[in-house]
């Protein structure tokens, strides 16, 4: 399998940002909830998790309107190859998340290279939409971490790629990457992209 940049686009929660290590640290360290990352089994985290919903569902609010002033990491790896894909093509990130600008805002940080123009942020509210998007663009291949999304995309004639995460280990035969070297190594670097736009700072 070998990639052109711009056939390709990613979620962001689990794929291109370490989001659900983090709400494990901020339970520990806001409600002294001890969470075992491996653990969360489920997507619907708060099905698998002993914690009271009220104090879960205060750092979810968190997380999605304030990713850019906590310390939500990227993945390893994934500003690297993020940031040399820019430089082939622009980027677009498709995230089930209700507001585009707080991620937005956290690309800004961890990927000051980058143009604000050159990643389009797209956020849809819930996974079943994320379809709405990418079959008005060019992509044929997406990372998600969510393995229903991945049988949706796949039905609709979309390559899925699974990024492996405990909540996702049931039996599939989609391709699964568990690593953005991984990611990287399906990407065709050679290609050449019809899209001349400069993405990267001087």
């Amino acid at each position: 399998m070998q990639i052109t940049p711009s056939e390709i686009a990613f979620d962001f929660d689990g794929v291109i940002a370490d989001t659900f290590r983090l709400f494990v640290s901020l339970a520990k360290s806001r409600y002294n909830v001890e969470i075992n990352y491996e653990d969360i089994t489920d997507y619907e985290f708060l099905n698998v998790i002993d914690m009271d919903r009220e104090h879960a569902f205060e750092l979810i609010d968190i997380l999605t309107n304030y990713p850019h002033e906590l310390d939500l990491m990227p993945n390893r790896g994934a500003v690297d190859v993020l940031t040399r894909m820019a430089s082939m093509s622009p980027l677009l990130c498709v995230t089930a998340r209700p507001f585009a600008k707080p991620i937005e805002q956290w690309f800004e940080k961890h990927l000051p290279r980058l143009l604000p123009e050159c990643i389009q942020v797209a956020a849809t509210g819930i996974s079943s939409k994320k379809l709405d998007i990418l079959s008005g663009t060019r992509v044929r291949y997406f990372i998600d971490d969510r393995l229903d999304t991945c049988v949706m995309l796949a039905d609709a004639g979309i390559t899925p790629i699974l990024y492996t995460q405990p909540w996702n280990q049931r039996p599939h035969s989609f391709h699964e990457v568990g690593s953005w070297e991984e990611i990287a190594s399906l990407i065709d670097w050679n290609s050449s992209s019809a899209d001349t736009r400069t993405c990267l700072k001087p």
